[in-house]
């Protein structure tokens, strides 16, 4: 009788344990990510190629963005916030709207030095919230674990600054079943390859490829680099002369095959052309006023007449809170320190220096070799210090 009362009381205190720090509401489903599901995101194309953000795997705007996408949430309006974690709610547009209370999946914005003395602001994802008014959110952070999950009560000192509401997506393309074949209908289309920041393949027009089986199949979603321009994407496989590669293709070049085969497409050089078709520069679409907008339809703006672009899909910094600094990224640069390319060394030629000292920004080829100013093969704390001294004049050379 006693261990009966013993474990009927164990389970009791148990129960209430429980019940208090996940006081779950009756008519919500606890659908909150698992690690295992996490680990599963360097494949899926909202945290790789339609990312616009740097340190992917440890990054709380890379997370939030890439989460908010995985349940659903409209691509164009979370494209309005593309820069550091602070910077979100006065730049949410296209829908996106910034309230006072929690929503499931809204995003918890934090502003600057609220969240654990964070300079640059924090962003997650409100998983949960609880009959108590709790939250439970999701986030990554590059100084703690890629992916956690914390709750927050409202009278904790890091209960969020504010709320961010984005709406729902569109509705999946159903155009292609699996397994099927379609062919390209562009001159040259970008075959966007598995795997983070990898450089895509180009296919000519009638190369065949075959739809493959993924949750990403029919996603909207802008290009990579461009808010401008929104297709449907479809996973798919391409055989190079035997090789079997897969990867993301745009809807809007393709046409299904019937009875089609997938046909070898000659072996890609090592480093293709990042733009090999010339024609009409893209024109800049203004950005819609504030409130919700349709998203655009499928490649709207002006378009060139297929899926090309620089190369670089960080076209506008994202984690450098600023516009991207004018020049040319691709071309090469005009001397040394000279790492946007204006021909003048000067404080922006230092400032993205240090972005890509500290990781938050990426370089090309181009702007590696301007930036490696002391040409000891590598960019570093060291290069910072002599451009900056070249900008303010101290030294009148890189040599010696």
């Amino acid at each position: 009788m006693v261990k009966v009362f013993r474990t009927s009381l164990i389970i009791c205190i148990f129960t209430f344990i429980f019940a208090a720090v996940f006081p779950v509401q009756a008519s919500e489903e606890r659908t909150v990510l698992t690690r295992e599901e996490f680990d599963k995101w360097p494949g899926l194309p909202e945290y790789t190629v339609l990312n616009p953000f740097p340190l992917k795997g440890n990054n709380c705007t890379w997370f939030a963005h890439g989460r908010m996408m995985q349940l659903g949430y409209c691509k164009y309006a979370l494209d309005s916030m593309r820069y550091h974690a602070y910077s979100w709610a006065n730049s949410a547009t296209r829908g996106a709207e910034v309230v006072d209370r929690p929503v499931v999946h809204s995003i918890a914005y934090w502003d600057r030095y609220v969240f654990f003395n964070s300079r640059l602001g924090h962003v997650g994802v409100v998983e949960m919230v609880m009959d108590d008014g709790s939250i439970l959110v999701s986030d990554s952070s590059i100084s703690a674990r890629p992916y956690h999950t914390r709750l927050i009560n409202p009278h904790d000192s890091i209960w969020p600054t504010a709320f961010i509401t984005v709406p729902k997506n569109r509705d999946k393309s159903n155009k292609f079943p699996v397994g099927g074949i379609v062919q390209v209908t562009a001159n040259s289309l970008n075959f966007r390859l598995e795997g983070v920041d990898v450089t895509p393949i180009l296919l000519p027009k009638g190369a065949t490829a075959r739809i493959e089986k993924h949750i990403s199949n029919g996603i909207y979603s802008s290009r990579p680099g461009d808010v401008n321009n929104y297709y449907y994407w479809w996973y798919a496989a391409v055989d190079f002369d035997g090789e079997i590669k897969k990867g993301w293709l745009a809807e809007k070049y393709l046409e299904a095959v019937k009875n089609g085969e997938l046909k070898p497409v000659p072996r890609p050089e090592p480093e293709p052309d990042p733009d090999p078709v010339t024609g009409p520069d893209p024109v800049e679409e203004p950005l819609p006023d504030p409130g919700f907008e349709p998203d655009p339809e499928p490649g709207s703006g002006s378009d060139p007449g297929d899926d090309h672009d620089s190369g670089d899909d960080n076209d506008q910094d994202p984690g450098s809170g600023d516009a991207e600094e004018p020049g040319l990224p691709n071309e090469p640069a005009q001397e040394k320190g000279d790492i946007n390319g204006d021909g003048e060394v000067d404080i922006r030629d230092v400032t993205m220096a240090m972005q890509y000292v500290l990781n938050t920004r990426e370089f090309s080829e181009a702007q590696l070799e301007a930036a490696d100013v002391n040409s000891d093969g590598v960019v570093d704390v060291k290069d910072v210090v002599l451009i900056m001294r070249y900008a303010l004049r101290v030294i009148v050379s890189f040599e010696n």
